[in-house]
């Protein structure tokens, strides 16, 4: 009588293991946590970098002082008061970089700041070339600090997040950057989406998941709005024309004029530290009002461009060098750029207002802030979890 066989036949090796069966929900999950992971693995670097930088401009000028204490003047002090002794002593500390070419003069409480002409080759070819700033205490007429006009904290925190460094092409880098984290904020948030009747739920720690993966939920579900407002703003910033076309077809979207920098009219004339003020008296006697800045005549223009401050109005005054017509030319004052004209260009104001933190008051400022250290680590802690599973396994 033959026997019946259970197992294998010889020689045939071991029945291969069937795959667990997946619903389409299931199937489409994983796909979303696929392209959600593959993201957070390649760009790991680069969100982080735009979290960090992105974070530290919420408050720029209040970050520029914490880092820079020496530049602290008194309450009172007052940099329009100008004389020749605080000219002295910016030139005295500007000996070493180049004459003088523009004195900028701030609100009360504010140091006199003093700007040479340009010495050094733009920074990674980024921006205008180097020249030197020095900073003048009104009250004391002595040089308090003394920095180039590239290369600080801030100048790298605004450069690598608009740029990357990358002189050419790299707004456009860093707009790809944009679409790609919006991409993976939504598959995160389709991954991680529990249904509208269990979210708060959902928000609660998880033993089995580990502190990196329940603060990696946690933090990225409560900041994903924020995460993606940036992530479109960004990418809007970066594609001007592209975005204002699907908004606005055939508008051409106007380019930033950002104002000429010191050296900018060519080789500073030799004039004496008494000429500076001499200029600024004829400036206020053509049109009253508080100076702003004062440029050096140059062998190109031949004149003092002074700007000033009036009621409602601001002017700018040019007082030539040998005693010709003085001009003023007028214009109204505005709180802030001019309004656009065209849907398109409204639209991207709203976008920088919103990217930059400049509209929303202190709730959305926080609310950037902490989106930007909610990137960086959520890129971090994404591949922490990712990797401690794989050695784990």
């Amino acid at each position: 009588m033959s026997q019946s066989r259970t197992g294998p036949k010889p020689g045939n090796g071991p029945l291969p293991k069937s795959q667990p069966y997946m619903s389409p929900r299931a199937k489409r999950q994983k796909l979303w946590l696929d392209v959600h992971r593959w993201l957070g693995i390649i760009l790991l670097i680069p969100m982080a970098v735009l979290g960090v930088t992105g974070s530290a401009q919420v408050w720029p000028e209040e970050t520029e002082a914490l880092l820079n204490p020496s530049r602290e003047v008194a309450a009172s002090a007052d940099p329009a008061a100008l004389t020749a002794t605080d000219v002295a002593a910016a030139r005295a500390g500007a000996s070493e970089y180049g004459p003088l070419t523009v004195l900028e003069i701030g609100e009360l409480g504010t140091p006199l700041v003093a700007h040479t002409a340009p010495y050094a080759e733009p920074l990674h070819g980024i921006g205008g070339p180097v020249s030197r700033l020095i900073y003048v205490d009104p009250d004391s007429a002595q040089v308090i600090d003394s920095a180039p006009s590239s290369g600080s904290f801030m100048w790298y925190m605004h450069f690598v997040h608009g740029l990357f460094l990358i002189p050419n092409g790299g707004r456009q880098v860093v707009g790809w950057m944009g679409w790609f984290l919006l991409v993976s904020s939504i598959t995160g948030l389709v991954v991680f989406w529990p249904g509208m009747g269990r979210v708060v739920a959902a928000l609660r720690w998880r033993k089995r998941d580990g502190k990196a993966m329940n603060l990696h939920r946690q933090s990225g579900f409560l900041l994903s709005l924020v995460i993606v407002v940036e992530a479109v703003t960004g990418a809007w910033i970066s594609f001007p024309q592209a975005m204002a076309s699907l908004v606005e077809p055939g508008v051409e979207q106007p380019q930033r004029r950002r104002p000429p920098g010191p050296g900018a009219g060519g080789e500073p004339l030799n004039v004496s530290d008494e000429a500076w003020i001499d200029a600024l008296a004829e400036a206020q006697i053509a049109f009253p009002g508080r100076p702003k800045s004062i440029a050096a005549p140059s062998r190109k223009t031949g004149a003092w461009q002074v700007e000033l401050v009036g009621d409602g109005v601001d002017g700018s005054v040019s007082v030539p060098v040998n005693g010709g017509e003085i001009t003023v030319e007028e214009r109204e004052q505005r709180a802030g750029p001019p309004s656009p004209s065209t849907r398109a260009g409204a639209i991207a104001t709203v976008m920088r207002q919103l990217h930059y933190a400049t509209i929303g008051g202190i709730i959305w400022q926080l609310l950037v802030f902490l989106s930007g250290f909610a990137l960086t680590f959520l890129a971090v802690s994404g591949i922490y979890t990712w990797g401690k599973r794989k050695l784990g396994r």
